[in-house]
């Protein structure tokens, strides 16, 4: 006894200190490698963050050269308006970031750098700012020549400090990932080194105890085997059975029942060994005297023997279900023991009843069934007649306006091609106009987008009621519009119509509570004077529109070009 504390003590005591000397190994190796790995982390963010904020402020100057460019090659002032506001909304996001990188710590020259970055920044600034109003002057030439003399070399120059700036970050990334890790590999080579020790150490004491660990372990396995020799038994039994199974004495008590049996009485198998039989076949076994009862169950296990029967069964909460029961006779271990299986039919039962109110249920079903046969046609007319009116409705809605009911630019671009079709057979003069509302952005920008919305209906209706029956008014999105003037007699009547429609579009409208003054230029093309194909026509009425907008708005033009190209170069 002495012997077997004396060996637990070494064991305990031995592993004890050996498993403690690795956990504070572990813990200070990882401990240490964590606040390494952490102020690596918070370092690199920081950096991180700063190199993000000179590709902010590199990406800003960079999209204001691009936007330079772009109004050098376009001689449409509001174009180049527009270039001009995203210019200004780029300046701000580059002040915006210099101010955050500026709020960072920095060194003395990281400071100087960004501070002579900043400064050729401003310096090409001016000179893009400068190419800007003499673009707007139409000066192209001198700002041709400042682009290229002073612009594209100070962006140059700038943008090649900024990139200094984000080189010199990611050398100081470089450098210090590099430091931590040989920091964290010199902790590792000792932890290493240390829990090599410890494991020699614990070597010595599995050395020392394994003798006397095999010859425990020897008598141990002896005894599992015997063990295992009897759970094997009793679980052959119980568990590899479906049904419900008990094991009776002779006295009708509860030797023993498997899983099956809680699923089926709902009692837990601890709970019913060694109790009374009676409490789960009330019906089939009577509580009696022990003695009484013995004879009572040798009576029953003959009667009952090799046959299937059907009893009741009670659950826990009192509950009684159908059951069928088989029961044979053994002998374990000299005792007189019998094998009950225990077979819920409830379900089978429950099938039964089904069966009949199925076969019930099955001619209601029949008879329903030819009631609503009668009613499935009217059902079936009804659902078609709704699914032709919702497919009209949806190819209405597929080419046509959603805003204003006009068709859209697919409809218009298929009903001209089918008027030119028809205008080259029946050798017709037809005239293409092709409207835009002068101002409508400022309607938008001042009244709001319901109120633009209120003003393209009431054009579009004015423009309707302007032309014939046989024309076609088409929006061709925002706040364009075209028409198609069929089987004209004579050119002069489309200039007539022109007129009707610019005075119709003249009217104040009335949006939100404003009355609103439109204009709209308008641009006429003929076929087949100017054209014989729907692009051709659209093209030279497009042209003559802006003709119109270039001459001062709210006006006509006609266009006398049969061919107008112009190249990217020239223009």
């Amino acid at each position: 006894m002495l012997n077997k504390l004396t060996t637990r003590s070494v064991i305990i005591y031995g592993f004890l200190s050996v498993i403690m000397i690795l956990i504070v190994i572990t813990a200070i190796g990882l401990a240490r490698i964590q606040n390494l790995t952490t102020d690596l982390s918070t370092v690199v963010k920081e950096r991180d963050v700063q190199i993000m904020l000179m590709h902010t402020m590199r990406y800003s100057a960079r999209e204001r050269s691009v936007l330079l460019q772009s109004m050098m090659i376009t001689s449409d002032p509001f174009l180049i308006d527009d270039y001009a506001m995203e210019m200004s909304n780029n300046a701000g996001n580059y002040f915006q970031a210099r101010q955050q990188l500026q709020q960072h710590k920095l060194s003395s020259s990281e400071l100087t750098l960004i501070e002579s970055q900043h400064a050729q920044t401003m310096k090409t600034g001016s000179v893009q700012n400068l190419i800007v109003d003499l673009l707007n002057d139409a000066r192209h030439d001198e700002a041709e020549q400042q682009l290229r003399d002073h612009a594209f070399p100070g962006q140059r120059l700038a943008m090649e400090m900024m990139d200094q700036f984000i080189e010199l970050k990611r050398q100081q990334n470089t450098a210090d990932l590099e430091q931590t890790s040989k920091e964290i590999s010199f902790t590792y080579a000792l932890m290493i080194a240390l829990s090599i020790i410890g494991i020699f150490f614990s070597l010595g004491i599995a050395y020392f105890v394994s003798g006397r660990i095999n010859a425990e372990m020897a008598k141990r396995i002896a005894s599992e085997n015997h063990l295992r020799h009897s759970e094997l038994r009793e679980r052959t039994i119980r568990e590899n059975i479906i049904d419900g199974v008990l094991t009776l004495d002779v006295s009708g008590l509860i030797l023993s029942c498997n899983r099956a049996c809680k699923t089926i009485f709902g009692c837990e198998p601890q709970g019913m060994i060694g109790k009374s039989a009676h409490m789960l076949l009330p019906n089939t076994l009577e509580e009696q005297h022990p003695i009484e009862l013995s004879h009572h169950l040798k009576t029953w296990g003959k009667k009952m023997q090799g046959t299937s029967n059907e009893v009741t069964g009670r659950r826990k909460d009192n509950s009684e279900f159908p059951a069928e029961l088989d029961v044979s006779q053994v002998e374990l271990d000299g005792e007189v023991t019998y094998i009950v299986l225990v077979r819920d039919i409830t379900d089978k039962k429950t099938a039964e009843l089904r069966l009949q109110q199925f076969n019930r249920d099955l001619e209601q079903k029949v008879k329903q069934r030819t009631d609503e046969l009668a009613t499935t046609n009217h059902k079936l007319r009804t659902e078609i007649e709704e699914r032709i009116q919702t497919q009209q409705k949806l190819s209405h809605q597929a080419s046509h306006d959603s805003l204003t009911g006009l068709p859209n630019r697919a409809f218009f671009t298929e009903q001209l091609t089918n008027s030119l079709a028809h205008a080259q057979r029946r050798q017709n003069l037809l005239a293409l106009l092709f409207m835009d509302l002068d101002g409508f952005k400022q309607v938008n920008d001042t009244y709001g987008h319901e109120a633009g919305d209120k003003l393209l209906i009431e054009v579009s209706r004015r423009v309707q009621a302007a032309i014939r029956r046989e024309d076609v008014v088409a929006r061709m999105g925002g706040d364009e519009f075209t028409v198609i003037l069929n089987e004209l007699t004579q050119a002069d009547d489309a200039e007539k119509i022109a007129d009707k429609i610019i005075h119709a579009v003249n009217q104040p409208i009335e949006c939100n509570g404003v009355n609103c003054c439109a204009s709209i230029s308008i641009g006429i093309s003929y076929y087949p004077a100017n054209g014989t194909t729907p692009d051709t026509l659209i093209r030279h009425a497009d042209d003559a529109m802006y003709d119109a907008k270039a001459a001062g708005k709210n006006r006509y033009s006609i266009s006398h070009n049969t061919i107008h190209e112009i190249s990217p170069l020239t223009e």
